[in-house]
Protein backbone atom coordinates (compact mmCIF):
# COMPACT_ATOMS: atom_id res chain seq x y z
CA UNK A 1 0.00 0.00 0.00
CA UNK A 2 1.58 3.33 -1.03
CA UNK A 3 2.09 5.90 1.70
CA UNK A 4 2.77 8.96 -0.46
CA UNK A 5 0.64 10.41 -3.24
CA UNK A 6 3.68 10.54 -5.57
CA UNK A 7 4.06 6.76 -5.52
CA UNK A 8 0.42 6.13 -6.44
CA UNK A 9 0.02 4.97 -10.03
CA UNK A 10 -3.13 5.91 -11.90
CA UNK A 11 -4.19 2.25 -11.91
CA UNK A 12 -3.89 2.09 -8.13
CA UNK A 13 -5.81 5.34 -7.80
CA UNK A 14 -8.61 3.94 -9.93
CA UNK A 15 -8.78 0.82 -7.70
CA UNK A 16 -8.92 2.95 -4.57
CA UNK A 17 -11.78 5.06 -5.92
CA UNK A 18 -13.62 1.96 -7.09
CA UNK A 19 -13.32 0.36 -3.63
CA UNK A 20 -14.74 3.43 -1.92
CA UNK A 21 -17.30 4.74 -4.41
CA UNK A 22 -17.97 1.88 -6.81
CA UNK A 23 -16.54 1.17 -10.25
CA UNK A 24 -18.83 3.57 -12.14
CA UNK A 25 -16.73 6.53 -13.36
CA UNK A 26 -13.75 5.33 -11.28
CA UNK A 27 -11.39 5.54 -14.26
CA UNK A 28 -12.57 9.03 -15.17
CA UNK A 29 -12.23 10.23 -11.57
CA UNK A 30 -8.72 8.77 -11.35
CA UNK A 31 -7.73 10.53 -14.58
CA UNK A 32 -8.92 13.92 -13.29
CA UNK A 33 -7.19 13.46 -9.95
CA UNK A 34 -3.96 12.42 -11.63
CA UNK A 35 -4.12 15.44 -13.91
CA UNK A 36 -4.59 17.66 -10.89
CA UNK A 37 -1.61 16.22 -9.04
CA UNK A 38 0.68 16.67 -12.04
CA UNK A 39 -0.86 19.85 -13.50
CA UNK A 40 -1.76 18.22 -16.81
CA UNK A 41 1.84 17.47 -17.76
CA UNK A 42 3.27 20.88 -16.92
CA UNK A 43 5.34 19.64 -13.99
CA UNK A 44 2.91 20.11 -11.09
CA UNK A 45 1.81 22.88 -8.79
CA UNK A 46 1.99 22.21 -5.07
CA UNK A 47 -0.26 21.62 -3.31
CA UNK A 48 -2.18 20.25 -6.31
CA UNK A 49 -4.86 22.34 -8.00
CA UNK A 50 -7.58 19.99 -9.21
CA UNK A 51 -9.88 20.51 -12.21
CA UNK A 52 -13.34 21.72 -11.26
CA UNK A 53 -14.90 18.42 -12.27
CA UNK A 54 -12.98 16.47 -9.60
CA UNK A 55 -15.41 15.16 -6.99
CA UNK A 56 -14.75 16.65 -3.57
CA UNK A 57 -15.17 13.20 -2.00
CA UNK A 58 -12.43 11.77 -4.24
CA UNK A 59 -10.13 14.63 -3.38
CA UNK A 60 -10.76 14.20 0.33
CA UNK A 61 -10.12 10.48 0.00
CA UNK A 62 -6.58 10.83 -1.33
CA UNK A 63 -5.72 13.81 0.87
CA UNK A 64 -6.63 11.76 3.96
CA UNK A 65 -5.00 8.57 2.70
CA UNK A 66 -1.60 9.81 1.55
CA UNK A 67 1.32 12.00 2.54
CA UNK A 68 1.84 15.09 0.35
CA UNK A 69 5.15 16.37 1.79
CA UNK A 70 7.91 17.04 -0.74
CA UNK A 71 11.68 16.85 -0.31
CA UNK A 72 12.96 20.21 0.90
CA UNK A 73 15.59 22.14 -1.04
CA UNK A 74 18.10 23.16 1.61
CA UNK A 75 20.77 24.64 -0.66
CA UNK A 76 21.75 25.06 -4.27
CA UNK A 77 24.92 25.79 -6.19
CA UNK A 78 25.11 27.34 -9.63
CA UNK A 79 28.01 26.71 -11.96
CA UNK A 80 30.23 29.75 -12.42
CA UNK A 81 31.06 28.57 -15.93
CA UNK A 82 28.84 29.24 -18.92
CA UNK A 83 27.04 25.88 -18.81
CA UNK A 84 24.32 27.09 -16.40
CA UNK A 85 24.10 23.86 -14.37
CA UNK A 86 22.54 23.99 -10.90
CA UNK A 87 22.92 21.42 -8.12
CA UNK A 88 20.11 21.16 -5.57
CA UNK A 89 20.58 19.54 -2.17
CA UNK A 90 17.27 18.05 -1.01
CA UNK A 91 16.45 16.91 2.52
CA UNK A 92 14.15 13.92 2.88
CA UNK A 93 11.65 13.39 5.67
CA UNK A 94 14.08 11.27 7.71
CA UNK A 95 16.72 14.00 7.53
CA UNK A 96 18.88 12.27 4.91
CA UNK A 97 20.07 14.44 2.04
CA UNK A 98 20.43 13.74 -1.67
CA UNK A 99 21.58 15.75 -4.65
CA UNK A 100 20.00 16.37 -8.03
CA UNK A 101 21.32 18.47 -10.90
CA UNK A 102 19.56 20.60 -13.54
CA UNK A 103 21.55 20.80 -16.77
CA UNK A 104 20.54 23.22 -19.55
CA UNK A 105 21.42 21.88 -22.98
CA UNK A 106 20.60 22.88 -26.49
CA UNK A 107 16.87 22.27 -26.91
CA UNK A 108 16.33 20.49 -23.61
CA UNK A 109 16.58 20.84 -19.85
CA UNK A 110 17.92 17.67 -18.25
CA UNK A 111 17.55 16.66 -14.63
CA UNK A 112 20.01 14.17 -13.17
CA UNK A 113 18.17 12.11 -10.55
CA UNK A 114 19.30 10.08 -7.54
CA UNK A 115 17.83 6.67 -6.66
CA UNK A 116 19.66 5.99 -3.38
CA UNK A 117 21.26 7.82 -0.49
CA UNK A 118 24.83 6.81 -1.23
CA UNK A 119 25.76 3.74 -3.27
CA UNK A 120 26.83 0.16 -2.53
CA UNK A 121 28.84 -0.47 -5.70
CA UNK A 122 32.10 1.14 -4.58
CA UNK A 123 33.51 2.06 -8.00
CA UNK A 124 36.99 3.31 -7.14
CA UNK A 125 36.83 6.50 -9.22
CA UNK A 126 33.40 7.61 -7.95
CA UNK A 127 32.95 9.99 -5.03
CA UNK A 128 29.40 8.82 -4.24
CA UNK A 129 30.61 5.26 -3.69
CA UNK A 130 32.72 6.44 -0.75
CA UNK A 131 29.49 7.05 1.20
CA UNK A 132 28.43 3.44 1.10
CA UNK A 133 24.72 2.71 0.81
CA UNK A 134 22.60 4.39 3.49
CA UNK A 135 19.19 3.51 2.03
CA UNK A 136 17.07 3.25 -1.10
CA UNK A 137 14.78 6.07 -2.15
CA UNK A 138 11.06 5.44 -2.47
CA UNK A 139 9.30 6.00 -5.78
CA UNK A 140 7.75 9.12 -4.22
CA UNK A 141 11.20 10.49 -3.36
CA UNK A 142 12.36 9.85 -6.92
CA UNK A 143 9.31 11.52 -8.50
CA UNK A 144 9.50 14.23 -5.81
CA UNK A 145 12.91 15.32 -7.12
CA UNK A 146 11.30 16.12 -10.47
CA UNK A 147 8.43 18.04 -8.86
CA UNK A 148 10.75 20.04 -6.61
CA UNK A 149 13.19 20.63 -9.45
CA UNK A 150 10.42 22.02 -11.64
CA UNK A 151 8.99 24.21 -8.87
CA UNK A 152 12.50 25.55 -8.16
CA UNK A 153 13.12 26.22 -11.85
CA UNK A 154 10.02 28.42 -12.10
CA UNK A 155 11.36 30.69 -9.36
CA UNK A 156 14.67 31.32 -11.10
CA UNK A 157 15.89 33.85 -13.60
CA UNK A 158 18.34 33.36 -16.43
CA UNK A 159 18.99 30.31 -18.58
CA UNK A 160 17.06 27.67 -16.63
CA UNK A 161 13.95 29.83 -16.37
CA UNK A 162 13.83 30.19 -20.14
CA UNK A 163 12.89 26.54 -20.62
CA UNK A 164 9.22 25.60 -20.69
CA UNK A 165 9.83 22.70 -18.31
CA UNK A 166 12.27 19.92 -17.43
CA UNK A 167 11.94 17.60 -20.41
CA UNK A 168 14.77 15.08 -20.12
CA UNK A 169 15.62 12.79 -17.19
CA UNK A 170 18.79 10.80 -16.52
CA UNK A 171 19.16 8.41 -13.60
CA UNK A 172 22.84 9.16 -13.18
CA UNK A 173 22.83 10.78 -9.74
CA UNK A 174 23.53 9.18 -6.37
CA UNK A 175 23.09 5.42 -6.29
CA UNK A 176 22.82 2.46 -8.65
CA UNK A 177 19.30 2.55 -10.14
CA UNK A 178 19.05 -1.21 -10.68
CA UNK A 179 19.89 -1.78 -7.01
CA UNK A 180 16.50 -0.13 -6.35
CA UNK A 181 14.69 -1.55 -9.35
CA UNK A 182 11.18 -1.99 -7.92
CA UNK A 183 10.91 1.65 -6.83
CA UNK A 184 12.55 2.79 -10.06
CA UNK A 185 9.96 0.99 -12.19
CA UNK A 186 7.08 2.49 -10.19
CA UNK A 187 8.61 5.96 -10.56
CA UNK A 188 9.05 5.52 -14.33
CA UNK A 189 5.43 4.36 -14.61
CA UNK A 190 4.29 7.59 -12.93
CA UNK A 191 6.71 9.87 -14.80
CA UNK A 192 5.62 8.55 -18.19
CA UNK A 193 1.87 8.41 -17.52
CA UNK A 194 0.01 10.25 -20.27
CA UNK A 195 -2.34 11.81 -17.70
CA UNK A 196 0.57 12.88 -15.49
CA UNK A 197 3.99 14.34 -16.21
CA UNK A 198 3.98 12.87 -19.72
CA UNK A 199 7.69 12.17 -20.10
CA UNK A 200 8.52 10.09 -23.15
CA UNK A 201 10.37 6.84 -22.45
CA UNK A 202 12.89 8.06 -25.02
CA UNK A 203 13.59 11.05 -22.75
CA UNK A 204 14.46 8.90 -19.72
CA UNK A 205 17.89 7.26 -19.43
CA UNK A 206 18.78 4.74 -16.73
CA UNK A 207 22.48 4.36 -16.00
CA UNK A 208 23.78 1.09 -14.55
CA UNK A 209 27.01 -0.74 -13.78
CA UNK A 210 25.32 -3.89 -15.06
CA UNK A 211 23.61 -5.67 -12.17
CA UNK A 212 22.19 -9.07 -13.13
CA UNK A 213 19.43 -10.20 -13.36
CA UNK A 214 18.08 -6.67 -12.83
CA UNK A 215 19.48 -5.55 -16.19
CA UNK A 216 17.51 -8.30 -17.88
CA UNK A 217 14.33 -7.14 -16.12
CA UNK A 218 14.86 -3.51 -17.07
CA UNK A 219 15.28 -4.34 -20.74
CA UNK A 220 12.24 -6.63 -20.63
CA UNK A 221 9.85 -4.50 -18.57
CA UNK A 222 10.82 -0.91 -19.41
CA UNK A 223 11.10 1.14 -22.59
CA UNK A 224 13.55 3.62 -21.08
CA UNK A 225 17.02 4.14 -22.55
CA UNK A 226 19.95 2.26 -21.03
CA UNK A 227 23.38 3.73 -20.33
CA UNK A 228 25.76 0.93 -19.35
CA UNK A 229 28.96 1.80 -17.46
CA UNK A 230 31.88 -0.35 -18.67
CA UNK A 231 35.12 1.56 -17.93
CA UNK A 232 37.36 -1.28 -19.11
CA UNK A 233 37.13 -3.92 -21.86
CA UNK A 234 39.26 -6.34 -19.81
CA UNK A 235 37.43 -8.46 -17.25
CA UNK A 236 40.18 -8.59 -14.58
CA UNK A 237 40.96 -4.89 -14.89
CA UNK A 238 37.29 -3.93 -14.71
CA UNK A 239 37.03 -5.84 -11.43
CA UNK A 240 39.81 -3.69 -9.98
CA UNK A 241 38.02 -0.40 -10.65
CA UNK A 242 34.45 -1.76 -10.41
CA UNK A 243 34.00 -4.44 -7.71
CA UNK A 244 30.59 -5.33 -9.17
CA UNK A 245 32.40 -7.06 -12.02
CA UNK A 246 33.44 -9.88 -9.70
CA UNK A 247 29.75 -10.74 -9.16
CA UNK A 248 28.54 -9.87 -12.65
CA UNK A 249 31.42 -10.43 -15.10
CA UNK A 250 31.69 -8.38 -18.25
CA UNK A 251 31.02 -11.28 -20.69
CA UNK A 252 27.69 -11.99 -18.96
CA UNK A 253 26.66 -8.33 -19.12
CA UNK A 254 27.57 -8.05 -22.82
CA UNK A 255 25.64 -11.24 -23.50
CA UNK A 256 22.46 -9.61 -22.09
CA UNK A 257 22.92 -6.65 -24.46
CA UNK A 258 23.30 -8.97 -27.43
CA UNK A 259 20.20 -10.91 -26.40
CA UNK A 260 18.07 -7.76 -26.33
CA UNK A 261 19.72 -5.82 -29.17
CA UNK A 262 16.95 -6.45 -31.72
CA UNK A 263 14.00 -5.80 -29.39
CA UNK A 264 15.65 -2.71 -27.86
CA UNK A 265 15.28 -0.91 -31.18
CA UNK A 266 17.97 1.75 -30.75
CA UNK A 267 21.68 1.93 -29.88
CA UNK A 268 22.73 1.14 -26.33
CA UNK A 269 24.69 3.92 -24.68
CA UNK A 270 28.05 2.75 -23.36
CA UNK A 271 29.65 4.97 -20.72
CA UNK A 272 33.40 4.79 -20.41
CA UNK A 273 35.24 6.93 -17.83
CA UNK A 274 38.78 7.62 -19.00
CA UNK A 275 41.40 7.25 -16.26
CA UNK A 276 44.91 8.47 -16.97
CA UNK A 277 47.39 5.62 -17.56
CA UNK A 278 44.80 3.08 -16.42
CA UNK A 279 42.25 2.47 -19.18
CA UNK A 280 43.05 5.14 -21.79
CA UNK A 281 45.54 3.38 -24.10
CA UNK A 282 45.08 2.51 -27.76
CA UNK A 283 45.05 -1.16 -26.73
CA UNK A 284 42.07 -0.45 -24.48
CA UNK A 285 40.28 1.36 -27.31
CA UNK A 286 40.91 -1.50 -29.74
CA UNK A 287 39.71 -4.09 -27.22
CA UNK A 288 36.60 -2.02 -26.46
CA UNK A 289 35.81 -1.72 -30.17
CA UNK A 290 36.10 -5.49 -30.54
CA UNK A 291 34.01 -6.18 -27.41
CA UNK A 292 31.16 -4.05 -28.76
CA UNK A 293 31.32 -5.31 -32.35
CA UNK A 294 27.99 -6.53 -33.65
CA UNK A 295 25.98 -4.42 -31.16
CA UNK A 296 24.47 -1.04 -32.03
CA UNK A 297 26.05 1.30 -29.51
CA UNK A 298 26.84 4.93 -28.89
CA UNK A 299 30.02 5.20 -26.84
CA UNK A 300 30.11 8.13 -24.43
CA UNK A 301 33.67 8.85 -23.31
CA UNK A 302 33.83 10.66 -19.97
CA UNK A 303 37.20 12.09 -18.97
CA UNK A 304 37.41 11.62 -15.20
CA UNK A 305 35.83 14.37 -13.13
CA UNK A 306 38.51 14.73 -10.48
CA UNK A 307 37.50 15.23 -6.87
CA UNK A 308 39.00 15.40 -3.41
CA UNK A 309 40.64 12.11 -2.50
CA UNK A 310 40.54 10.73 -6.05
CA UNK A 311 43.12 8.01 -6.71
CA UNK A 312 43.03 8.66 -10.46
CA UNK A 313 43.64 11.55 -12.83
CA UNK A 314 42.07 12.89 -16.00
CA UNK A 315 43.89 12.07 -19.27
CA UNK A 316 45.28 14.81 -21.50
CA UNK A 317 43.07 15.96 -24.36
CA UNK A 318 45.36 14.40 -27.00
CA UNK A 319 44.99 10.98 -25.33
CA UNK A 320 41.20 11.38 -25.19
CA UNK A 321 41.04 12.24 -28.90
CA UNK A 322 43.29 9.32 -29.79
CA UNK A 323 41.02 6.91 -27.90
CA UNK A 324 37.96 8.37 -29.63
CA UNK A 325 39.53 8.06 -33.08
CA UNK A 326 40.33 4.36 -32.63
CA UNK A 327 36.66 3.67 -31.84
CA UNK A 328 35.45 5.77 -34.75
CA UNK A 329 37.79 3.98 -37.14
CA UNK A 330 36.19 0.71 -36.03
CA UNK A 331 32.77 2.09 -37.06
CA UNK A 332 31.37 3.02 -33.66
CA UNK A 333 29.48 6.24 -32.90
CA UNK A 334 31.47 8.12 -30.25
CA UNK A 335 30.97 11.30 -28.25
CA UNK A 336 33.18 12.90 -25.61
CA UNK A 337 31.25 14.23 -22.64
CA UNK A 338 32.88 17.36 -21.30
CA UNK A 339 30.83 17.12 -18.12
CA UNK A 340 28.93 20.15 -16.92
CA UNK A 341 28.87 21.38 -13.34
CA UNK A 342 32.40 20.22 -12.48
CA UNK A 343 33.16 23.45 -10.60
CA UNK A 344 30.26 22.82 -8.18
CA UNK A 345 30.92 19.08 -7.79
CA UNK A 346 27.77 18.33 -9.78
CA UNK A 347 29.32 16.26 -12.56
CA UNK A 348 29.26 12.46 -12.93
CA UNK A 349 30.93 10.72 -9.99
CA UNK A 350 31.16 13.88 -7.88
CA UNK A 351 27.84 13.76 -5.99
CA UNK A 352 28.33 13.12 -2.29
CA UNK A 353 26.96 14.41 1.00
CA UNK A 354 30.08 14.72 3.17
CA UNK A 355 28.05 14.75 6.38
CA UNK A 356 26.64 11.33 5.50
CA UNK A 357 29.80 9.59 4.39
CA UNK A 358 30.15 6.25 6.14
CA UNK A 359 33.43 5.14 7.63
CA UNK A 360 35.30 2.38 5.80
Amino acid sequence: MPNHVLEVTRKHLESLISENFGSKSAAQRANRLFEGIYARGKGATWPPIYPEEVHLASRDLIENAFDFDLPMTVSHSESSSMDGSSKLVMRLQDGREIETVLIPERGRLTQCLSTQVGCAQGCRFCQTGRMGLLRNLTAAEIVGQVIVGELWRRQQQGTIAEYERINNLVFMGMGEPLDNLEELLVAVNILTDTQGLQFSHNKITVSSVGLLPQLERLLTESKTCLALSLHSPFDAERSKVMPVNERHPLPEVISVLKKHADSYGRPFMIQYTLLKNVNDSSAHAEALAELLSGIRVKVNLIPLNEHEGAAFRRPELAKICQFRDVLKAAGHVVTVRLSKGRDIAAACGQLIKKTERTQH
